[in-house]
């Protein structure tokens, strides 16, 4: 009884939330520079209007590594010069102020989103050691949460995963439970259960580029996309693109180059997973700033709305949520301290599926009876279910669609989940 009743108010809040409309405007930090003020605002996407939301000037400035939207709680966190704020989404009114402490050792919390797969704050916590003289220091880097309530710094890694980070975007995929980030020509996931380095590719960009900005992932193809920076001198060349972040491939999605190249390099991108539409933050030719939709699917500008300024005061538009991005994603990778396989193919004395990517039909072996099997979307949905208790069988996938799928195959003496592709 006490789980229906848990399900019935996880509806209710989701009902209630998507209700209102919310789900399809942006929520970013509403800026003006001379006067210094930053209000809660949304961009209504259907009618192309901005609104303030909090009446009165929230704070002065804000730091422009990371931003993140709690969709259940309808909630906006950003940190401010005192530390991090809530900002309820409805009222703009802050419902919280509370400066960051890390027990052991004071650091930054940059870089950080919401993970909606455990309702958490992930982030980095960077500090600079100081060293025995002039610029013998280093800088240290570790995977951390952050309790927005208590402004409590949990550090996850173990050791420090490097010395620094860079300002061209970040990313969360929820389902694998890794993070991601960029330094230099490295593109690197970071194991969000261990803190440990999951996968550290070269970027590389086969059909030209020097750069890949502005990324995030998208839960609705499981991929994560941005802005690839051709070249640095103007005129600048900037294409919508995707990446691979096991191999760092780059790939153009676009077939021509984006109209608007100018910019914001602060993880100030967002995805709209029911249009498929990336949304940035770019200067305008006539001068303004504007937010600029691209299809994900063509790489094309669907949508160009300029922010309206105050009289003569320049207006922004800052770190840039949709409530729905990864609304209701789930975690498929189990976490490996806990005793079970991480999604790669274990090796094949144990369990062996194949082919991988595969197109008709999909083979699992394994040394144990397998007792049962599901093969799920990356929504959570149960495609196929069976109960074979054998060691071999084969799935017959040739109706499924392409994309990214999770094997949660349970044998005599354990509960296995390997991603496959088709």
């Amino acid at each position: 009884m006490s789980k229906i009743i848990s399900l019935l108010i996880i509806v209710s809040c989701i009902l209630s939330f998507t209700s209102n409309g919310q789900n399809n405007s942006l929520f970013g930090l509403l800026r003006t520079s001379n006067p210094a003020a930053i209000h809660l605002g949304s961009l209504d996407l259907s009618a192309g209007t901005f609104n303030q939301i909090s009446p009165n000037s929230i704070a002065t400035s804000f730091n422009i590594t990371g931003a993140a939207l709690d969709p259940i709680a309808g909630t906006y966190f950003f940190l401010g010069t005192n530390g991090m704020f809530s900002v309820e989404l409805d009222s703009g009114t802050v419902l919280s102020q509370v400066p960051l402490s890390n027990p052991i050792a004071p650091s930054n919390f940059d870089n950080f989103r919401f993970n909606t797969s455990n309702s958490t704050l992930y982030g980095l916590a960077r500090r600079y050691i100081q060293g025995s003289g002039p610029g013998q220091g280093y800088g240290e880097l570790f995977l951390a949460t952050a309790n927005p309530n208590t402004g409590i710094i949990t550090q996850i890694s173990p050791q420090s995963v490097g010395e620094s980070y860079a300002l061209q975007g970040n990313a969360i995929d929820p389902h694998l439970m890794v993070y991601y980030y960029s330094i230099a020509s490295k593109f690197v996931g970071l194991d969000m259960y261990t803190g440990l380095v999951y996968s550290t590719p070269n970027i590389s960009f086969p059909q030209g580029g020097l750069y890949f900005d502005n990324f995030t992932y998208n839960c609705a193809d499981t991929t994560i996309y941005g802005l690839i920076r051709v070249n640095n001198t103007a005129p600048v060349t900037v294409h919508f693109g995707k990446i691979n972040p096991q191999t760092g491939v780059v790939t153009q999605v676009s077939q021509q180059p984006l109209a608007y190249t100018s910019f914001t390099i602060n993880g100030s991108s967002t995805i709209d997973p029911t249009t498929g539409t990336y949304y940035y933050v770019s200067v305008l030719p006539q001068g303004g700033n504007a937010v600029i939709g691209v299809s994900i699917q063509t790489g094309s500008v669907v949508s160009v709305n300029p922010i309206p300024n105050n009289g003569n005061v320049q207006t922004y538009f800052d770190m840039m949520r949709h409530p729905s991005d990864c609304f209701g994603a789930q975690a498929y990778r189990p976490n490996p301290s806990g005793g079970t396989a991480s999604t790669s193919n274990l090796s094949s004395n144990e369990l062996n599926v194949y082919p991988n990517p595969f197109n008709k039909h999909l083979t699992i072996k394994s040394d144990q009876n397998i007792v049962a099997f599901k093969l799920i979307d990356t929504q959570g949905k149960v495609i196929v279910q069976e109960a074979p208790f054998k060691t071999e069988l084969q799935v017959q996938t040739s109706e499924l669609t392409n994309g990214i799928y999770f094997l949660e195959i349970k044998t005599e003496l354990s509960t296995q989940i390997i991603k496959v592709i088709k």
